[in-house]
C-alpha cells in the first residue's frame, strides 16, 4: 500500500466527548462519542482536473489499558465537509469524503480516526471535515 497520501490535520478543533455508561453486547460498559474537526489543506491533483485522494489519520479519545482486559467492542464513525475554498478560477471544483472509518490501534491501545477525502481542481481546496467517532468498549470500573 501506498502510505505518500497519509497526512494528519494541522489541528482538531471543537473537540467534545461524552461517556454513557451501558450495559451492552459483550461485556461493553462503555459509549464513548467523539466529536470535532480536522483542520487540512487538500487540494486537486494534476493533470488538471484531478481528483486528490489523502487519508487523514489521527488519534480521538482516551487511551485503553489492554493489558488490564480493557477491550473495544465496536467502532462507528462518520466525516463530512466542513469548510472549503476557492482560489483563481476553479473551472471543474470539486471536494468530496470518499470514507471513513475509526480502528483499534494496538501498539499505542488508543483509537485512531481515518478519513479519505479529496479535491478536483488545483485551485479547490478543503479546509475543514467534521467527523464523530462512537466507541462501544468494555472499561475497568
Amino acid at each position: 500500500m501506498d502510505y505518500s497520501n497519509i497526512i494528519e490535520p494541522k489541528r482538531l478543533t471543537n473537540m467534545q466527548e461524552m461517556e454513557v455508561h451501558v450495559t451492552g453486547p459483550d461485556d461493553a460498559n462503555r459509549l464513548f462519542i467523539y466529536t470535532g474537526m480536522a483542520e487540512v489543506e487538500l487540494c486537486g491533483g494534476l493533470p488538471h482536473p484531478r481528483w486528490s485522494l489523502e487519508i487523514v489519520c489521527f488519534p480521538v479519545g482516551r487511551s485503553y489499558k489492554c493489558e488490564n482486559g480493557e477491550k473495544i467492542i465496536k467502532i462507528v464513525s462518520t466525516a463530512s465537509l466542513a469548510g472549503s475554498r476557492t482560489d483563481g478560477v476553479a473551472s471543474f471544483a470539486g471536494w468530496q469524503i470518499f470514507g471513513a472509518a475509526g480502528e483499534f490501534d494496538e501498539e499505542d491501545c488508543k483509537v485512531r480516526m481515518n478519513i479519505a477525502a479529496g479535491a478536483r481542481d488545483t485551485q479547490a481546496f478543503l479546509e475543514q471535515i467534521s467527523f464523530q467517532v462512537n466507541v462501544l468498549a468494555k472499561v475497568n470500573e
